[in-house]
């Protein structure tokens, strides 16, 4: 009993030297578990703990940047009626204007053109479009639409050729507006289709302008 006493010391001693005071045996012969000392920990690989990534992707963002060209503008007289006669208002469009564009305008009405429109009315229809091209020869040429007078009462009809006419041939380089249908003078005498009007022709629709003799005469021995 005493070697087998020993030798079992003897094995305690040997595990101490290996592991110090990694267990111990206390006097009721139970192991308790004995907190390691020293650094023990110390041989333990160690751990490393990464910080967690966050991976941001780059946005791009394209867009189409905005620009304002200023457009050039020159004043266009567009003829209206007050009080049974005509008068112009300077109204701005892009210099250089087509024949096309100045009646585009013309048929947009007074009321587009806010207070300078006001007590101001137009003959024409704003529809069906008037097509109107210049000739290169001082000439516009108007296309009416089938039934333009239709909708125009015919005590306006005339005003309405003459705001066409007056408005045209304020534009540069025209003197002269040939129709492709039969339309009304001032006197309610009938041009016919293609004959030229100029401006003279309708100048006694005016108002405030002054119509020579000469003028009266002209107009008189070209009416049909």
């Amino acid at each position: 009993m005493r070697i087998r006493t020993l030798a079992l010391a003897a094995g305690c001693m040997a595990v101490a030297t290996l592991a110090a005071t990694a267990c111990s045996v206390v006097g009721n012969g139970k192991v308790d578990k004995v907190e390691p000392q020293f650094g023990l920990d110390e041989t333990l690989p160690p751990t490393t703990t990464l910080p967690p990534t966050t991976t941001q992707l780059e946005t791009t963002t394209t867009g189409f940047e905005s620009s304002t060209t200023a457009v050039p503008t020159e004043p266009v007289r567009l003829y209206y009626i007050a009080s049974g006669q005509l008068v112009f208002v300077a109204t701005p469009l892009p210099a250089g204007a087509a024949l096309s564009q100045i009646s585009a305008a013309l048929q947009a009405g007074p009321d587009t053109l806010g207070d300078l429109g006001a007590g101001l009315r137009s003959a024409v229809p704003d529809q069906p479009e008037i097509r109107a091209t210049d000739n290169n020869a001082g000439v516009a040429v108007v296309e009416l639409p089938d039934g333009f007078f239709d909708s125009i009462p015919v005590a306006d009809q005339r005003l309405a050729v003459a705001q066409i006419v007056l408005t045209l041939t304020d534009s540069r380089g025209i003197g002269q507006v040939q129709f492709n249908v039969a339309v009304p003078r001032p006197s309610g005498a009938l041009a016919p289709a293609g004959q030229p009007l100029s401006r003279n022709d309708f100048l006694s629709l005016v108002e405030g302008a002054t119509v020579s003799s000469t003028t009266v005469a002209a107009s008189t021995t070209t009416a049909p």
